[in-house]
């Protein structure tokens, strides 16, 4: 049951024609990425895992498609933002890549699109078997809630499409994410990729598998568009981050509007999500000042 600080609002009232898709696509959820030096750019397994990646969209535009999609969208999501392959990227999609961005693993999306698909997601911070399991810096963040709610990228991502009206309809990735999802968002079509055994081992999908049930999952979401629900939260927003390290939280409270309410955590309350999207990429920023640690 979702928390009672959410509401819900029906995908049909923001369906839109032609049928635009985004696809928001991350690295540490896809079949048998189970390491770091699979997802950092001078790790040794990391050309094969951005194959393997670029492959899973690939999956997801092709399901996507023979749902009826007549515009699609991909954003390129991990890290650096330059990991899925542009020569190998199905020709039908627009390719977001690069960094910064204004809204981060979510930029290019606005309220034409009918729906949105998390590819190779991952588990939130403090999940103790989510493999790879963090909050956008495993380096930083400790927790994350918005309204009350605990959320990892996911959450934060959900929200976003939310202020948009724009369903989350596909998530894939590890099953400790698949029960995150089916908590917070139990309308969108779940493809689990692999079951974790701890944060760094998993049993996997082939990646082969892994691409079809993609394949299938993206088509299948769409099929159930009218099912859909888009996301969003209560007014006032009220972001809680909880940082690793107190002289984060300490940095964070100097951006105005921040309240460092104790040790580790700061507040920060909004009318407007956007603004407090901003607000938490720079709370990112300031917790990346090696000078200070």
């Amino acid at each position: 049951m979702l928390p009672v600080t959410c509401y819900l609002l029906p995908a049909t009232c923001y369906r839109k024609d032609p049928m635009k898709i985004f696809i928001s696509v991350d690295i540490e959820g896809v079949a048998s990425v189970v390491h770091r030096d699979q997802t950092k750019l001078e790790g040794i397994e990391y050309e094969t895992a951005r194959r393997w990646m670029t492959d899973e969209a690939n999956a997801a535009i092709e399901g996507a498609l023979a749902a009826g999609a007549t515009e699609i969208v991909v954003a390129d999501s991990h890290g650096h933002m330059r990991n899925l392959l542009p020569a190998l990227l199905h020709p039908a999609a627009l390719l977001v890549s690069g960094t910064p961005r204004a809204l981060s693993m979510m930029d290019g999306l606005d309220d034409s699109f009918a729906a949105a698909f998390f590819i190779g997601y991952h588990a939130r911070a403090g999940n103790p078997l989510g493999i790879l399991a963090h909050t956008y810096l495993g380096i930083s963040i400790y927790a994350v809630h918005l309204n009350g709610i605990e959320v990892g990228e996911s959450g934060l991502n959900a929200a976003i499409a939310g202020h948009f009206g724009v369903p989350i309809a596909l998530v894939s990735g590890d099953d400790q994410l698949a029960g995150e999802i089916e908590a917070l968002l139990p309308w969108a079509e779940r493809v689990i990729t692999k079951w974790a055994l701890s944060t760094v081992s998993a049993k996997n999908l082939s990646p082969q598998q892994a691409q079809q049930r993609i394949r299938t999952g993206a088509e299948r979401a769409l099929t159930r568009l009218s099912e859909m629900k888009a996301f969003a939260l209560d007014q006032p927003l009220h972001l809680e981050v909880d940082f690793i390290r107190p002289i984060h939280a300490q940095m964070a409270a100097d951006i105005p509007g921040v309240k460092w309410v104790a040790g580790r955590k700061v507040s920060y309350k909004s009318t407007n999500l956007l603004e407090l999207i901003r607000v938490w990429r720079v709370m990112l920023n300031l917790s990346l000042g090696e000078r200070f640690v």
